[in-house]
This record gives C-alpha cells, sequence and structure tokens, in this order.
C-alpha cells in the first residue's frame, strides 16, 4: 500500500505573515499535480492539518477547488490553523459519520492498513492536549482491530524536536500517547505536520514521521532564542507499506534539472534477474 502525506498547506486569501515567502496555492497545485503523476498512484493521501490560514469559508471553499483534481481519495485532519466548524462543513463528503462531539478523529477501515486521525487541537490555541477523552477513545478504537497494521495520523508532533519555540507550542500529555501505541505493537507508524519539516524519531514502539510544508518550511535552527521561516522547496511524504513495515521517503516539489537514468536502471534489473551482478563500467 502506498500513503501520500500532504500537510500544514496554509491556504490563505491575503498576504500574512508568511504570504510573501511563497504563494501557498500555487504551491498546493504543483503537489496536486506531481501526485497525480505518480507511478504507481497513491491509494490515499493524508492531510495532516492547518489546511488553511486563518478557517474561514472562503480559504476552504478555495483550498477544495486546489484539491479537486487529485486522483486518489482525500482524508483530512484540522489543525491550530483550521476552525472546526467550517473544517467539518468543509469535508462532509470525505468524512465518515463517526466522530466525536468534541475532536474531528475517526477510524477508516477501507484499505490493507488501519488509518486512525487523531485530532488533539484546541480551539483557539496553537498548543494541543492529548487529554483523557482522547486517551479513551483512541484506546477502545485500537482494542477493535488488534491484529490489522495501523497508521495513527495526526497535526501535532507528540516530541520535543528541539526547535524551541515550536516545541512550546507542541502536544500536552503525550506520555500518555506514548504509553498507549508502545502497548499496541499493531501501530505501525505515526505520521504528523505542525512542524514545517522533514524529522524523524522512535515513539512508543514505533516510527514517527514529520511531514514538511507544501508551502514555506521552517528553518533548521536549534538554538532556542531563533526561529525563522524560510522558502525552502515543498515538500510530501509517501509513506510504502510492504513486507510488515513501512519505508517513508520525503519528496519535494521542485523545478530543477533532472538526468534520466531509464536506460542503466534496465540495465542494472536485466543483469539482476539474470543473477550475473553489476560490472562497473
Amino acid at each position: 500500500m502506498l500513503i501520500a502525506q500532504i500537510s500544514d498547506l496554509h491556504i490563505r486569501d491575503h498576504i500574512g505573515m508568511f504570504g510573501e515567502l511563497v504563494d501557498t496555492s500555487e504551491t498546493l497545485r504543483k503537489a496536486v499535480h506531481l501526485l497525480n503523476s505518480l507511478e504507481p498512484q497513491p491509494e490515499v493521501v493524508l492531510a495532516t492539518g492547518d489546511l488553511t490560514d486563518d478557517g474561514t469559508k472562503e480559504q476552504y471553499s478555495q483550498l477544495l477547488e486546489i484539491l479537486e483534481p487529485l486522483n486518489a481519495p482525500l482524508l483530512p485532519l484540522p489543525g491550530n490553523h483550521d476552525e472546526r466548524s467550517e473544517f467539518l462543513s468543509a469535508f462532509s463528503a470525505q468524512l465518515p459519520e463517526e466522530i466525536p462531539g468534541s475532536h474531528c478523529s475517526y477510524v477508516i477501515d477501507d484499505f490493507p492498513v488501519r488509518l486512525i486521525a487523531l485530532d488533539t487541537a484546541i480551539p483557539g490555541r496553537h498548543d494541543a492536549l492529548f487529554s483523557q477523552e482522547h486517551e479513551t477513545w483512541l484506546a477502545s478504537k485500537l482494542d477493535e482491530d488488534s491484529d490489522k497494521p495501523t497508521v495513527i495520523f495526526t497535526h501535532f508532533p507528540p516530541f520535543e524536536t528541539g526547535i524551541n519555540f515550536m516545541d512550546l507550542s507542541g502536544l500536552k500529555s503525550s506520555d500518555r500517547l506514548e504509553f498507549l501505541i508502545r502497548n499496541n505493537p499493531q501501530v505501525k507508524l505515526v505520521i504528523a505536520g505542525h512542524l514545517h519539516r522533514p524529522i524523524q524519531t522512535v515513539f512508543g514502539s514505533t516510527m514517527l514521521s514529520v511531514c514538511p510544508s507544501t508551502g514555506n518550511q521552517l528553518k533548521l535552527d536549534l538554538d532556542p532564542r531563533n526561529g525563522s521561516a524560510v522558502d525552502e522547496p515543498p515538500g510530501f511524504q509517501l509513506h510504502i507499506w510492504k513486507d510488515d513495515r513501512f519505508v517513508t521517503h520525503t519528496g519535494t516539489i521542485w523545478e530543477g534539472k533532472e538526468l534520466d537514468m531509464s536506460q542503466y536502471v534496465s540495465y542494472v534489473n536485466q543483469k539482476i534477474s539474470a543473477n550475473e551482478g553489476i560490472i562497473k563500467d
């Protein structure tokens, strides 16, 4: 199974704080075009929060227009820049009927891998909380099928990254989430957004991967006094499920040069198939 992930789209209808860095509508259009051109095609696209900049009806309308050409089905999740009621209205066709009253979490069982969306955003704030209610809900969902391989996708990464100003707006009570995942080994991968950078760590009993933004990135600067946004290339991630494990690739959306190596790839495949090894020219 091939899962694509996009995150922190930040579709805006005004320049705002980061508007002069990058046109997020244009970079998302390029991301959609790139995902549609992939072979093999993703079976699903997970959008892990901050889909709009302010959560307005106008921004969601603009977002849906850009996402409409996407080939693969989209499963969205809100972030701290989204607004719950507008999010639910905009994505009523994509979301299942069974969603808790206080958070936009849900389960999709239509694929070889079980997909659990975990919404920990706190309305009106930029940090998040894995509450007792979240814990009870997630534990019950994990108990429903302890054998099927599972992915949890969420907006807020549940660990400290070393990028201080983002860690301050991170997930509170993440230790409870880690304990829950450690005791549910069917969770093969946790993926998140929020940080506008590709970052990986071990979390509980599994791997955790953070997706870059389809808009601007945050500068890699571990000095706790600093923090800045940069126009590094927009990105996305592909998560391949095969042989009882996930392999994650981080892709960038760029327009640089490309060297076609298809003839060399064909040569290597022929040599390997013939069990001849690869001869260095």
